[in-house]
This record gives C-alpha cells, sequence and structure tokens, in this order.
C-alpha cells in the first residue's frame, strides 16, 4: 500500500486520468469523456457542482460527499451510477498515536470513476494499479486496496497490542493501561468500522453491475475477517485490563496485610513501652536488676508468638 499523504493535494494537479494509459487529463474532461478516472481531494465548490451535474447528485448526496465522518453507505442513483462511501483509517505517524478514520466516496456509471476524499487525500494509487481496467474493475480495485489498509491496520495493531499486553502483565506494577485502553478504543472502532464497510459492499454486490465480482467477494471476505479479528482482540484486551487490575488489587491487599500485621505485633509492645514510661514513685520491676532486659526480651518475644500465630493461621 503506498504511503499516506497528509497534504492537501493540490488543486492545480491535473487529477483527471484515461484508464486505458493514465493518462493525465484535467478534470473536466474526466467529467466529460469515457473511460476516465477521476480523484479530487478537498474539491471545490465548482469540482462538486460539476460532479453534481455528471451523476446527478441532490445537496444530500453532496453533503455526504464533503461529511469526513459519513457512515459507509450504499446508493444506485439514476441512470445506471452509483454512489458508495466507506471508512478507512489513516497511518498513524507516531507509535502512540491512534489512527485516524475518515470517509471517502466513490461515484461511478459505465463512463467513468470518481474517487472523492473530502478532506486530504490520504492515500495515492500508483497508476500500473488502474492501468487498463474498465470502470467496473476500477471500482472493485480501488476499494479492494482500501479495505487492504484496513485489514493490514488490524492486523499491525493486533501485534502491537499482543506485546504490550505481554509487558503489562510480566510487570503489573509498571503496566500502562491508559495506553492499552486508547488500543482497544482504536481496534473496536476499526471492528464496527469493518463490519459497515462490509455491509455497504454487500449491498453493492447485489447491484446487477457488481453482482459476482471476484474482487467485490474477496473485499466483503476481508472486511469480515478484520471485524472478527478486532472484535477478538478487543474483547482479550478487556480481559488483560481486568487481570492486570486484580493483579494490582491482589500487591496492594498484601501490602495492606502485611502494615496490618505489622501494626498488631508493634502495638503490644508500644503498650508495654507505655506503662514503664509512667511516672510513677513505686514500681517494684524497676528496681530489678535485670529488669530493662527482661521488658525488652518480654516485647520481643510477644512480638515473635504474634507472628507465629498469625502464620500458623495463614494469615500472612
Amino acid at each position: 500500500m503506498p504511503p499516506a499523504d497528509n497534504t492537501v493535494e493540490s488543486r492545480d494537479v491535473s487529477p483527471g486520468h484515461f484508464l486505458a494509459d493514465m493518462r493525465e487529463i484535467s478534470w473536466e474532461l474526466a467529467l466529460q469523456d469515457d473511460q476516465t478516472f477521476l480523484r479530487l481531494a478537498n474539491p471545490s465548490e465548482q469540482q462538486l457542482q460539476a460532479v453534481a451535474e455528471r451523476f446527478r447528485l441532490d445537496d444530500l448526496h453532496i453533503k455526504d460527499i464533503r461529511n469526513p465522518n459519513h457512515p459507509p453507505h450504499f446508493t444506485r442513483l439514476e441512470h445506471d451510477s452509483m454512489f458508495i462511501i466507506l471508512r478507512f483509517p489513516v497511518a498513524c505517524e507516531t507509535e502512540d498515536e491512534a489512527s485516524e478514520v475518515t470517509s471517502v466516496s466513490i461515484l461511478a456509471d459505465t463512463r467513468m470513476c470518481a474517487l472523492i476524499w473530502p478532506g486530504k487525500r490520504l492515500h495515492r494509487f500508483a497508476d500500473h494499479d488502474l492501468t487498463g481496467l474498465g470502470v467496473e474493475e476500477c471500482v472493485s480495485k480501488i476499494i479492494h486496496i482500501l479495505v487492504d489498509h484496513l485489514l493490514g491496520r488490524v492486523y499491525v495493531l493486533r501485534e502491537e497490542m499482543d506485546e504490550f499486553e505481554d509487558e503489562c502483565l510480566a510487570d503489573v506494577s509498571k503496566a500502562d493501561l491508559g495506553r492499552l485502553l486508547m488500543m482497544r478504543k482504536e481496534i473496536a472502532t476499526l471492528a464496527r468500522h469493518a463490519r459497515t464497510n462490509a455491509i455497504a459492499i454487500e449491498q453493492l454486490q447485489t447491484d446487477t453491475t457488481y453482482h459476482g465480482n471476484l474482487r467485490l467477494i474477496d473485499a466483503h471476505e476481508h472486511m469480515q475477517r478484520a471485524a472478527a479479528i478486532a472484535e477478538l482482540k478487543a474483547e482479550h484486551a478487556l480481559n488483560v485490563m481486568q487481570a492486570a487490575q486484580s493483579l494490582l488489587s491482589q500487591r496492594l491487599n498484601e501490602v495492606m496485610t502485611f502494615l496490618a500485621l505489622i501494626t498488631v505485633i508493634l502495638t503490644p509492645m508500644g503498650i508495654i513501652a507505655g506503662i514503664f514510661g509512667m511516672n510513677f514513685t513505686q514500681m517494684e520491676i524497676l528496681a530489678h536488676p535485670h529488669g530493662f532486659a527482661l521488658s525488652i526480651w518480654g516485647m520481643l518475644l510477644l512480638g515473635v508468638m504474634l507472628a507465629a500465630f498469625f502464620k500458623f493461621r495463614k494469615w500472612w
């Protein structure tokens, strides 16, 4: 998959191509000619108006194209035109950054195919990917490439989560459960989008033009697989988080138990020391030549007896 491009595509670059040889043409000519491919990012009002006239879109369709958060959707338009919206992740720039997800619109009829990003152009297609394809094949190939990108992100994120979960369980005292929670949130989001993408692709397959298309069949299977893997991993991550929290609670209980035992053992010693610290004139034991040693040894013996009793009862 070509690397993500996070720069807004310049509208000065010719976004149109002939599918036969991917020769560049203007976007105006791409909308007028046959067997052409048009890709727009952050389209201008003029370009959207021309696309609307070409495919006979209404204002609601234009709003859908401009919406980067629109859910996956398939619509059969008039005059054998189709309009499908899918959602895909954008490659993250850093390891700790969650993938951004955006919608992309694909419009096509028997004459041409248009791929429109609502903002940035986030994926570049190599010329050899689409050279020599017909419009139907071009649509299915674009969907297949984008689907593979989402599936690939699920695989990568699953491996990252596996490694991070092992680190968390190896030393729960240093576990960054906040980061694991963010990773779980991302893969759960990818699972949801994979499911809705699969539904939109399934609806597209029911269309007579794309019925039985092998690439779409494979793309639909990839989305179902991505959803199943992501959902299973999200559930596993939740179990790991609960296990880590249980281990942390267990360690905290052990520490609190130890501190409580120390307190119980030292309390009688403190009482004895307090008694001998009273300012009474007559305390016979104070006159004993070994009174101090006997009191110290008595306190130590009492502490050992209490510790042995707690150990016998398996309280620590």
